[in-house]
């Protein structure tokens, strides 16, 4: 599971709207079976350590994706921005739980696709919001 999606999922679920945009919840990797929707489910893509001469970790630097189903292809993409908007609202130094955030920031939001990409007209849209993070735990 990853360190900087658990505190991103953290920091939102704390924010004013939450429930309007993911009633469905975000998830590590995957969604629990009958999930309202959208929903987000999140996973690290790669992680970077940098440590100091002695070894400690000084800082993590990881990316993180955060893929937003929904019904409609607007609700899916309602729920992305929602996720982007409130990262880019405190892109600084802050504390979520035990973790100061040094920077974060949205690196990239793939326009929405569908699940089986067959190009029939599915039920199911998704979006992919990736962000970066520097952090220490």
């Amino acid at each position: 599971m990853s360190a900087l999606g658990k505190v991103v999922r953290d920091f939102l679920v704390a924010r004013t709207g939450y429930g309007d945009a993911l009633p469905g919840g975000i998830h590590p990797d995957t969604n629990p079976v009958g999930s309202a929707m959208p929903y987000a489910v999140y996973s690290g893509v790669s992680r970077q350590r940098t440590a100091s001469v002695g070894g400690a970790t000084v800082a993590t630097t990881e990316r993180v994706q955060f893929t937003v189903a929904a019904m409609t292809r607007a609700a899916a993409q309602t729920s992305a921005q929602w996720i982007s908007d409130q990262i880019k609202a405190t892109p600084s130094r802050q504390t979520v739980g035990t973790t100061v955030i040094f920077q974060w920031r949205i690196e990239d939001e793939t326009g929405s696709a569908e699940v089986l990409d067959d190009g029939t007209d599915e039920a199911i849209r998704t979006v992919d919001v990736d962000l970066v993070g520097i952090y220490k735990e």
